[in-house]
C-alpha cells in the first residue's frame, strides 16, 4: 500500500522500470506521485531489501485499437474465422445495456494493466450512439480507465467490399428481402453523423473521456465523408481513427479502387497527420509504410485479432524500418479471450522477432509500442506510458516473488523475466492518474460480478432468437464467400 504524506503518496519497490523503450531497472526505488501525476522517482541502492516489497512497477499498458466487448463473441456465436465472415456474425447479438458491456470490457482491460484504451464504439443510428457514449463514459469513470471514444462513421457498402446490390446478387434468391429488411438500414447524412461527434463531445468529454471522429475504413467510406472528416477534425484539433488494410481482400478491393494507392488516396483527401491512427495495416506496402511515417501516423497492430480472424501478421520490421509509430491492440480478440495485454506483447514479440542472429524487432520496441505508443493513440502526446515526473501517475505493481519464484536472484535479469513470463495474474495492483483501480485481481470501482451475471441475463434471454438466426448468417456467410472468391 502506499504511504501518505500530505497531498503526496509514495509507493516503494525493489524493482522499477521507467522507461519502456529501455531495459534498464531502477532498484530500491520510490515513487512518488500527488494530484494524479508523479512528481518524483528516487532511489536507495545500498537500502535493505526488507524496506522495499518485492514487486516489479512498470507504466501502465494502453489498449490502442478496441471495440469494448464486454461480451466477448464467443459467447453468442461469431467464432473465429476469416474477418469478411466474422464481422457478418456479430450483427446477430441483440442490443444489450452498454454500461454494462463497457464496464465488463474495461474491467478485464484494466486487471490487465491497461489504464488507457482507444473505445471504438459499434455502428448504430446517431440517437442510440449518443445514449451509448454516456453509457461508456460513465463506465470508464467507475472503472477508473482512461477512453479515446472513437464516433463510427460510414455512408456506403453495408454488407461488404462493394455495392450492397453486388453482394446481394450471391445471396440465395429467398432470403434477399429478408436481409434487406435485417441488414440494410437507412444511413444518416454525413452531415449528421458529424454533428453526432460534437454532440456526444459537448455531453461527454473530460479529462479521462476524449472524442475521436471514427470513419470506419475505406471500403465504407466514399472520398466525400472522408474529406469532410479531415476538415472537421484540423478545425477541432481531434483525434482520427480508422481501419486500414486487415485482410487480403481488403488489399485486392483498395488497389482496384484507388489506382494511385490508398495510402495516396487519403493523403489527398487530407487524413494523414500525426492524429491519425490506423488499425491493423497488415498489408501495407513499405511505400506506404514510409508515407505514414512521414506523416507521424500511429498504426495499431492487432496479433491475436489478426490470427483469429485470418488476417496475418502485420510486419513491425517494415514499420520500423519505415520510420512508422506502431502501438499494439487487442480489438477485442486476445488469443484467450481474456484481454490479457502482456501476453498480447509478448506474442507480438514472437511473431515479429529474430530469426536466427538477426533481430529487428526487440522487446523494448514492443513494450514501447504497449506503453507510450499507444497512450499517444488514446489521447496524443502528454507523456503517458512511462514513469518520470511530470507524466500521469499510471502505473502497474507486479508481485515479483511470484513472477520469478524459480530463479536465483544473482541470475535474475528482471526486464527478461517480466518480458518472459508476466501475465495478468502477476498483477497485484493497477494505478490510474494516482488512483488505485485494482487490488488484487478485483477492481474497486464495481461489483464486477453482479454487472457479469447481469450481462449473462439478458445474454442468455436473447440466445433462442440467436439461435434462429443461424441458418440465415451461415447463408449469408457462403453467399460472401462467393462473392469474394469471384476477385
Amino acid at each position: 500500500m502506499p504511504a501518505r504524506s500530505a497531498d503526496v503518496e509514495t509507493i516503494r519497490t525493489r524493482r522499477l522500470l521507467q522507461q519502456p523503450g529501455s531495459p534498464q531497472i531502477t532498484r530500491n526505488a520510490i515513487l512518488s506521485f500527488a494530484h494524479g501525476a508523479i512528481t518524483a522517482i528516487d532511489a536507495e541502492p545500498g537500502g535493505s531489501p526488507t524496506d522495499f516489497p518485492d514487486t516489479l512497477i512498470m507504466p501502465a499498458l494502453a489498449n490502442a485499437h478496441d471495440h469494448g466487448r464486454g461480451d466477448k463473441t464467443t459467447a453468442y456465436g461469431a467464432f473465429d474465422a476469416a474477418v469478411e465472415a466474422w464481422v457478418p456474425a456479430t450483427y446477430t447479438l441483440p442490443r444489450l445495456d452498454p454500461y454494462l458491456v463497457a464496464a465488463l470490457a474495461f474491467a478485464r482491460m484494466a486487471k490487465a494493466g491497461i489504464t488507457s484504451v482507444v473505445h471504438c464504439h459499434l455502428s448504430s443510428d446517431p440517437a442510440t450512439l449518443r445514449a451509448a457514449a454516456a453509457d461508456v463514459a460513465r463506465a470508464a469513470r467507475d472503472v477508473g480507465v482512461r477512453v479515446g471514444f472513437v464516433v463510427p462513421l460510414r455512408d456506403r457498402h453495408r454488407l461488404g467490399y462493394g455495392p450492397d446490390d453486388a453482394i446481394l446478387a450471391h445471396m440465395p434468391a429467398d432470403d434477399v428481402e429478408v436481409i434487406r429488411a435485417r441488414w440494410l438500414r437507412p444511413i444518416p447524412a454525413i452531415s449528421e453523423q458529424l454533428a453526432t461527434v460534437e454532440d456526444i463531445a459537448r455531453a461527454c468529454e473530460s479529462d479521462g473521456f476524449s472524442v475521436q471522429y471514427g470513419p470506419v475504413g475505406m471500403e465504407w467510406c466514399s472520398d466525400a465523408l472522408l474529406a469532410e472528416v479531415a476538415r472537421e477534425a484540423d478545425a477541432s484539433g481531434r483525434r482520427i481513427h480508422m481501419h486500414l488494410l486487415e485482410s487480403k481482400y481488403q488489399r485486392r478491393w483498395a488497389d482496384r479502387e484507388y489506382p494511385e494507392g490508398p495510402v495516396r488516396r487519403l493523403e489527398t483527401l487530407g487524413l494523414l497527420s500525426d492524429r491519425l491512427t490506423l488499425a491493423h495495416g497488415v498489408w501495407l506496402r513499405p511505400d506506404e509504410a514510409g508515407m505514414l511515417g512521414r506523416a507521424g501516423a500511429t498504426v495499431s497492430v492487432n496479433p491475436s485479432s489478426n490470427l483469429r480472424l485470418k488476417s496475418g501478421v502485420a510486419s513491425l520490421e517494415m514499420m520500423k524500418a519505415a520510420g512508422l509509430r506502431f502501438a499494439i491492440g487487442l480489438d477485442s480478440l486476445g488469443l484467450d479471450d481474456d484481454d490479457d495485454m502482456l501476453r498480447e506483447l509478448r506474442l507480438s514479440a514472437l511473431l515479429n522477432g529474430s530469426v536466427g542472429f538477426d533481430a529487428p524487432i526487440g522487446r523494448t520496441d514492443v513494450l514501447d509500442a504497449g506503453c507510450r505508443n499507444g497512450a499517444c493513440a488514446v489521447c496524443g502526446e502528454r507523456g503517458a506510458g512511462q514513469l518520470a515526473a511530470g507524466a500521469p501517475a499510471d502505473f502497474i505493481v507486479l508481485d515479483y516473488a511470484a513472477l520469478a519464484f524459480d530463479i536465483p536472484e544473482s541470475l535474475d535479469d528482471p526486464f527478461t523475466t517480466l518480458f518472459a513470463r508476466a501475465r495478468a495474474s502477476h498483477i497485484a495492483a493497477v494505478y490510474a492518474g494516482g488512483r488505485q483501480i485494482v487490488r488484487d485481481g478485483r477492481v474497486l470501482g464495481l461489483d464486477e460480478t453482479a454487472q457479469q451475471q447481469a450481462l449473462f441475463t439478458q445474454l442468455d434471454t436473447a440466445a433462442g432468437e440467436i439461435a434462429a438466426l443461424r441458418p440465415l448468417l451461415t447463408r449469408f456467410q457462403q453467399g460472401l464467400a462467393r462473392y469474394y472468391a469471384q476477385g
